[in-house]
C-alpha cells in the first residue's frame, strides 16, 4: 500500500498538466494513506485497545447479566448499529464489483479463448499509469492482479475499522443507559447509596475508556473529514469531466462518492449517538433520588462532578464528532469542487 501510494505521487507529478488524471491519482494516494494510517494507529495503540476492550466488555456483560429489562434496554439500539454496518459493507462490495467487472470479464474471456490479456484495462488506474500496458510483460500482469488485490485489502481494513468504532459506541452507550436505568428504577432489596457508589465507579471507568477511544479514533476521524471532502470533490470533478458516460463510469463514480459520504456520516452519527447517551446519563443522575438520600460527603461530591461534566463526547482533534461535522464536510467538498472548476477554466483560458 505504501509503495503504491508513493508511485501514485510520482504519477501526480507526471500528470500535473492533466487535472482529471492528476485528481484520480490524488484519490489513490489518499485512499492508500488512509488504510496505512488505520493499521499503524491500531498497531501503535495495541495495548491501549486491549485494555479498553477488556474494561468496556466487562462493564457491558455485567449490565447484560442483571435482568431481562436491562437486556431489553441494551439490545434496543443494536439493530440500528448493525444495519448501518451491513449497509456500509454491501455498498463497498458493490463498488468493488463496479470497478472489477469489466477487467474480470475481459481476462476470463481471453483466458477461455487463449488470447493475450494485454487488451484488458486495469480496474483502478484505467490504462494510464505506473507501467506500460501495451506489451505482454510481467509488470503488466502484476499490475492487472495487484490493483484488485490492493483495493480489496483496503476495503476490508476500512470496513473493519469503521464498523469497530460503531460497535464500541454501541457498547459504551448501552452500558450508560443500563446504569442509569438501574439507578432510576432500583429494586426494593438494593440500597440506593450502594447503587450510587457503583454508578460513580463505573462512570470513572467509562471516562477512561472514552479517553482511549478518542486517542485512537480522533486522528482517524479527523483525517477522514479532511480527505473525504477532497475525495468527494474529486469524484464530482471526475464525473463532470467525463467525455463518455457509460455504466462503469457512472456506477463507480456515484458509488465511490456515496461510500465516502456514508463513511463520514457513520462516524458523525456514532459520535452523536454517544453524546446523546452521555446527556441521558447526566439527566438520569439529576432526576434520581440522590438529593433526598442519606449519603456521605464523598459520594455527593462524585455525583455533583458527574452532573457538571460535559457529555461523553469523542473529539476528532479540533472538533467533536457529531452530525454538524458531517454537514461541514459536505460544505467543504462543494467549495473544493467549485475551486477546482475555477482553476481548470483559468488554465484553459491561459
Amino acid at each position: 500500500m505504501i509503495i503504491y501510494s508513493m508511485l501514485s505521487l510520482r504519477m501526480i507529478y507526471i500528470a500535473r498538466h492533466n487535472m482529471r488524471i492528476m485528481m484520480k491519482y490524488v484519490n489513490f494516494v489518499i485512499s492508500g494513506l488512509s488504510t496505512v494510517l488505520k493499521v499503524v494507529s491500531f498497531i501503535i495503540n495495541r495495548e491501549s485497545l486491549i485494555n479498553y476492550h477488556r474494561t468496556l466488555n466487562d462493564l457491558f456483560e455485567e449490565e447484560l447479566m442483571q435482568n431481562e429489562k436491562i437486556s431489553t434496554i441494551i439490545f434496543s439500539s443494536l439493530r440500528t448499529i448493525y444495519t448501518m454496518a451491513y449497509t456500509y459493507f454491501a455498498i463497498l462490495v458493490v463498488m468493488m464489483f463496479a470497478y472489477y467487472k469489466s477487467s474480470c470479464i475481459c481476462v476470463i474471456h481471453n483466458f477461455l479463448h487463449f488470447h493475450s490479456s494485454t487488451n484488458c484495462t486495469p480496474p483502478i488506474s484505467g490504462g494510464f499509469g505506473l507501467f506500460s500496458i501495451d506489451s505482454d510483460n510481467f509488470l503488466y500482469y502484476l499490475r492487472l492482479f495487484y490493483e484488485p488485490g490492493l483495493m480489496t485489502l483496503s476495503s476490508i481494513i476500512t470496513c473493519a475499522v469503521d464498523s469497530t468504532f460503531g460497535f464500541y459506541v454501541y457498547q459504551f452507550s448501552s452500558t450508560l443507559r443500563a446504569i442509569i436505568s438501574t439507578l432510576m428504577n432500583p429494586l426494593s432489596t438494593e440500597k440506593f447509596s450502594d447503587l450510587l457508589k457503583m454508578c460513580a465507579v463505573k462512570h470513572q471507568k467509562l471516562l477512561q475508556c472514552r479517553n482511549s477511544l478518542e486517542h485512537v479514533y480522533g486522528p482517524i476521524v479527523f483525517w477522514h473529514v479532511v480527505t473525504n471532502a477532497m475525495l468527494i470533490c474529486v469524484s464530482m470533478y471526475d464525473f463532470t469531466s467525463l467525455s463518455v458516460f457509460n455504466f462503469r463510469n457512472l456506477s463507480s463514480t456515484v458509488i465511490y462518492a456515496a461510500i465516502k459520504l456514508l463513511q463520514t456520516y457513520m462516524y458523525a452519527w456514532y459520535g452523536t449517538f454517544l453524546t446523546n447517551a452521555g446527556e441521558d446519563f447526566r439527566k438520569g443522575i439529576y432526576f434520581s433520588k440522590w438529593p433526598n438520600s442519606n449519603l456521605d460527603r464523598h459520594i455527593r461530591t462524585n455525583i455533583i462532578l458527574m452532573m457538571i461534566q460535559k457529555p461523553m463526547t469523542v473529539n476528532a482533534i479540533f472538533s467533536p464528532i457529531d452530525v454538524i461535522m458531517f454537514i461541514n464536510m459536505v460544505n467543504a467538498a462543494i467549495s473544493y469542487f467549485f475551486l477546482f472548476k475555477s482553476i481548470n477554466i483559468w488554465n484553459k483560458d491561459g
